[in-house]
């Protein structure tokens, strides 16, 4: 009988081999608890991903009990510096790439990698303007930096800072400066529709609550504006900027979002007296094109660094105008720098309860009892201990030592593991798995950086997670069997999103209204649909349809409404969310054609992008109607949140 359990014992390890994965479970087995027989019963866990039953990788399949002995002993999370570093490090923020955003917006925008003020440095909440400058440096010279790399290239070291301020740091820095100026709203508009960025200032309080980032901060502030489009009258479709607040949290999966354009006019002209104080400036790899009549007065002087008053996060800064600090006959402008009140990064809930040990996992080697076709099994007759009898155990050479030391959350659905390894050894992971779940799969790492924290290197996991959900986790590192690992931990995840199922369906008899909304997209009334998309060679080539657009080299008409019949075929997405811990008054729930649209002369539409809006917390909505024949991206986004996009799926439409 033991001649029949050794050969299994031995694949087991042996497939150690292929992945560190692999040895998260065996090594532990061997030091901690015999591998048991108990035939037909499944695994409760099974390895996730491309060493999964069905793929071409080695079986991985294991239980978990409590230890025998020994107390979990607590995890700490990061303090919000050390947070915000790892998280800009691995999740975007600073001034580094780290990949694709989580939703890739077909319209283009943004232009440039978003860029947040608060990326650690002494003045992070107050660096608004050089936050955005930061950004309109990336796009016109290719400059890499940050809001608190800019502040040491200037002389104000106090409060906000001024457009002055920041063309200081670009000249100081890099050699470089940007056009600056009081613009007329219009100039503004001209400047972006021709392909410029710029950074505008104004009063936050002025932006409606339910669409500012931080709904409590109505003072002096500083955005980036990457675009403008001059929206769809016809179908209710307001003119809007493309606004990178530097408020937001790229990290976290902020990526800008449409403003209506009168709302940030009205921001920018109150704090410039009536026109906007602005910063612009054209990427490299053209000509930037002529701008008829810009009507531009010079910007007055940076009000005297010094001692200023910073009230707490919530009040409203009351900077004083004054008419002697701007040129005969020029507007009032307020003599106050943008970020003089300091504003502080939102706390997030990362979750609770993180510990390690107190967990035992041993391996399950009987999955080859219940599906003998799987690659890693042996062949040969099943194996019976008698009761009470255990087979002897394989003592494995130690591996490195492999420590958890924290683990946090600066974006919904994704945590943050940290680990040490010592001495270091390649390749590591980190494995996880829901607690309580069975059969569960385990999942792995979704991207890895190592940075130092608090004096020690550091390799930290970025892990895909469902909100309020208690995980198992376990770090690995090495390969075979001198494969290490960690004691097992446990973490319960907090805000994010719990559920998100699309499924596309017909709409029986559907009703046809169009809403109204903030944003430039085409809105559904509540309880009814937008008329679908027709393909211009269903309806004999367009003729008729007086708004055409071309999504991906095929040509649709997007006034459909009025080409009679065809308009009761309808397909929405429904689309089913439940969120924990995110504060909103509603969610937006839109669905993206996969292709930017765009009109007979090139320009961009909107039109195409379909918006229906949905309670906060949980809810069901259907959003359509949609394209017959064209894939879309459905998206939920809690309005005013500072994360954007929660989450998304890409649907075809049959």
């Amino acid at each position: 009988m033991l001649a029949s359990i050794v050969p299994k014992l031995l694949v087991f390890l042996v497939s150690l081999a292929v992945g560190a994965g692999v040895a998260s479970v065996a090594v532990t087995a061997t030091k901690d608890r015999s591998p048991v027989s108990d035939v037909g019963t499944s695994p409760e866990y099974v390895l996730a991903g491309a060493d999964t039953p069905s793929g071409p990788g080695p079986v991985v399949a294991f239980n978990e009990e409590p230890a025998p002995s020994g107390s979990p002993a607590p995890v700490p999370t990061l303090s919000p510096d050390d947070l915000n570093a790892a998280a800009n490090e691995l999740l975007g923020g600073g001034p580094q790439d780290v990949g694709p955003p989580s939703f890739d917006d077909p319209t283009g925008f943004p232009r440039i990698r978003p860029v947040t003020q608060f990326d650690g440095g002494p003045f992070q909440g107050a660096n608004c303007t050089l936050a955005s400058g930061a950004m309109l440096a990336r796009l016109a010279f290719g400059i890499v930096t940050t809001g608190s790399v800019l502040r040491t290239l200037q002389d104000d070291q106090d409060g906000g800072t001024g457009l002055n301020d920041l063309n200081t740091a670009l000249w100081r820095g890099y050699g470089v400066t940007a056009s600056t100026g009081l613009l007329r709203p219009q100039a503004l508009k001209d400047l972006l529709a021709n392909g410029y960025g710029a950074v505008i200032q104004g009063i936050y309080g002025d932006i409606p609550e339910q669409i500012r980032l931080q709904r409590d901060f109505t003072g002096g502030h500083a955005i980036y504006l990457d675009g403008y489009y001059p929206g769809n009258p016809a179908r209710g479709i307001p003119e809007a900027y493309y606004v990178i607040d530097p408020l937001g949290r790229p990290h976290s999966g902020y990526q800008g979002d449409w403003w209506p354009a009168s709302i940030v006019d009205t921001f920018a002209e109150a704090w410039g007296g009536g026109r906007i104080a602005a910063m612009w400036a054209f990427p490299p790899g053209g000509v930037p094109p002529k701008v008829v009549g810009p009507d531009v007065l010079p910007i007055p002087p940076d009000p005297p660094s010094g001692p200023s008053h910073s009230p707490a996060p919530g009040s409203s800064a009351s900077p004083a105008p004054s008419t002697s600090a701007s040129p005969s006959g020029s507007p009032t402008v307020t003599v106050a720098d943008a970020g003089d009140t300091t504003v502080e990064l939102p706390s997030s809930d990362p979750g609770g309860g993180a510990s390690n040990g107190g967990i035992i996992t041993f391996p399950v080697f009987d999955i080859c009892l219940i599906n003998p076709s799987l690659p890693a099994c042996p062949r040969g007759l099943p194996a019976l201990f008698p009761p009470g009898v255990s087979p002897p155990i394989l003592q494995l050479p130690l591996g490195p030592t492999v420590k958890i030391t924290f683990v946090d959350s600066a974006r919904a659905n994704q945590v943050m593991v940290g680990f040490t390894v010592d001495p270091p050894t390649s390749p590591a992971d980190v494995k996880f798995w829901a607690q309580g779940a069975s059969p569960a799969a385990v999942g792995h790492a979704s991207a890895m950086s190592s940075l130092t924290i608090q004096g020690q290197t550091t390799i930290v996991a970025q892990l895909d997670t469902k909100a309020a959900t208690t995980y198992n986790v376990q770090a690995v590192a090495g390969s075979g069997i001198l494969t290490g690992v960690s004691q097992v931990g446990t973490f319960t995840t907090g805000n994010g999103v719990e559920t998100f199922d699309v499924a596309v369906s017909s709409v029986a008899s559907p009703s046809f209204k169009i809403g109204t909304g903030l944003s430039p997209y085409t809105k559904q009334a509540a309880d009814a649909f937008v008329y679908p998309m027709v393909r211009l060679d269903q309806l004999g080539g367009g003729t008729g349809c007086q708004l055409q657009a071309n999504f991906g080299g095929t040509g649709w008409c997007l006034d459909q409404r009025d080409m009679g019949t065809t308009s009761s075929v309808c397909t929405s997405a429904q689309v089913t969310y439940a969120l924990s811990g995110i504060g909103a008054d509603s969610v937006a729930v839109r669905a993206f054609p996969v292709q930017a649209g765009k009109l007979p002369g090139g320009a961009l539409t909107l039109d195409g992008v379909v918006e229906a809006m949905g309670p906060p917390g949980s809810g069901t909505v259907k959003v359509g109607c949609l394209g017959s024949g064209m894939s879309y991206t459905i998206t939920i986004d809690a309005v005013g949140d500072d994360r954007g996009v929660l989450a998304s799926k890409v649907v075809d439409v049959p």
